[in-house]
């Protein structure tokens, strides 16, 4: 669960950012949009076991859901996370340019919240920085740009409508200045680490040398704790994950019933991971609409709707190495919870 950003509540800190109220989200962005998604989603159904893309988690209530998750005690990823970047905001910029960064490119912005710590260092230390908010949904962007402009008016927003998980376009960057990519809320974990190197390079292609990329990972901790994150007594994600089957249906026109499946996210030690179940109370036949044909599935039997994996520093290092960036400096939050990894564009790939 990484996507969205949570809100702040209102605050005496200026890099509180003010709550606006949020639009509907929209699920897909155009007929070509929808009929990959048709595809990925017709792909993943038939897989064994079946799988359905974290992505679908978050129509507009599933993100809506997933802040209230943000603020609950037992869910500590995300202000583990802003603490961090505002502990250190101001080395993470001094290290990747300070005034010459003057273009901040966030992958999956939803509502940028965490990235104004980031935005004040280029601030104070003299830049003029941009702000480019990529993200699949043209209200939660245009959100963003709302919430910004009143929090931060001196820094000019430009929105990316793109799901960056496929192609990616951005705009160019000003002369002579650096720019700096965020992918951050631990989202990396939801890969294995060929894909994830994949989408990194892919990302690396959009920048020079002497820019840098910001990633965030989520790292190996207590594991009761982990599993409570994804596991809260009040069941605010177990309403998360079942809310996806409605977000299908209203894509696909299918005929899932979130009630007849139950929220099933262990822990599991020996891979790392938390996995996200949708799992079948009973026996069931599902009609797929428009992804096509029907799905028949036994009691007990599961559809996996999120991988969310937890590192240590040197396979986050790893990773950032392999799809062509230089390891610069890594960041680490008090407890040991969360890491952020700095990394300088290289001019060759290593891979695995």
């Amino acid at each position: 669960m990484a996507r969205r950003r949570p809100l702040r509540r209102s605050g005496e800190k200026r890099h509180a950012v003010p709550y606006l109220a949020r639009p509907p989200t929209a699920a897909v962005v155009s007929l070509d949009a929808r009929a990959a998604a048709l595809d990925e989603l017709r792909e993943g159904l038939a897989r064994s076991p079946r799988e359905i893309a974290c992505k679908y988690l978050y129509d507009d209530r599933g993100s809506q859901l997933f802040e209230d998750i943000t603020r609950l005690d037992e869910y500590f990823p995300t202000r583990t996370e802003r603490g961090l970047l505002e502990q250190r905001g101001v080395e993470i910029v001094a290290a990747a340019g300070g005034a010459q960064v003057a273009d901040v490119v966030e992958l999956g912005s939803g509502a940028a919240s965490k990235t104004v710590a980031l935005l004040d260092a280029a601030l104070q230390a003299g830049g003029r920085p941009r702000y480019v908010a990529v993200d699949i949904s043209a209200h939660a962007l245009q959100r963003t740009r709302e919430i910004l402009t009143a929090a931060r008016p001196e820094v000019p927003v430009e929105p990316v409508l793109a799901d960056y998980t496929r192609e990616l376009h951005l705009p160019p960057k000003p002369e002579g200045s650096r720019r700096l990519a965020l992918f951050l809320g631990g989202t990396i974990g939801n890969e294995e680490d060929a894909p994830a190197v994949r989408f990194l390079s892919r990302v690396r292609a959009h920048m020079e040398p002497l820019d840098f990329l910001l990633l965030g990972a989520n790292l190996v901790t207590d594991p009761a704790a982990i599993h409570l994150a994804y596991n809260d007594p009040q069941g605010v994600t177990a309403e998360f994950n079942r809310n996806l089957l409605r977000n299908v249906n209203a894509l696909a026109g299918s005929s899932f019933v979130p009630e007849d499946f139950d929220h099933h996210a262990p822990y599991v030690v020996e891979k790392r991971r938390i996995e996200m179940w949708l799992v079948a109370r009973r026996a069931l036949e599902i009609d797929l609409g428009s992804i096509g044909g029907k799905v028949r599935m036994r009691k007990g039997e599961g559809i996996r709707t999120e991988i969310s994996r937890r590192f240590v520093r040197d396979d986050v290092l790893r990773i950032i190495d392999a799809a062509g960036f230089t390891p610069e400096r890594w960041f680490e939050s008090p407890d040991g919870r969360f890491g952020l990894a700095l990394g300088k564009v290289r001019s060759s790939l290593r891979g695995f």
